[in-house]
């Protein structure tokens, strides 16, 4: 593992750091938090605009999980269901992009 210092890779970083935010603001319960939906279109736009692709399935199904939580009647059981779904795929956001980052 080595890391390049390049200008892609930091703002790659920086968009896995807000990763890290949006997962904390999950974990603590705070369902109607508008981060993970920032870093889903931080990370579109930058997978688009840098040319470094994320597997689709992770990145709209992780983007799927995170605004069905925003709904409100859902019971207890199937939020923490959906909550770590969503938590999964902000995670296997993290590990895509870091494995470009220290490749």
């Amino acid at each position: 593992m080595y890391f390049n210092a390049t200008p892609t890779n930091m703002t790659e970083l920086l968009v896995a750091c807000l990763a890290v935010v949006a997962i904390i603001m999950l974990l603590r319960k705070r369902y109607d938090s508008n981060i993970p939906l920032l870093f889903y279109s931080l990370a579109v736009m930058f997978t688009n605009g840098a040319d470094r692709p994320v597997q689709p399935l992770i990145l709209y199904g992780g983007l799927g999980f995170c605004l069905l939580l925003r709904f409100e009647f859902m019971g207890k059981g199937i939020s923490n269901v959906v909550a770590f779904m969503a938590n999964a795929g902000l995670v296997a956001m993290i590990v895509s992009m870091m494995s470009d980052v220290l490749a």
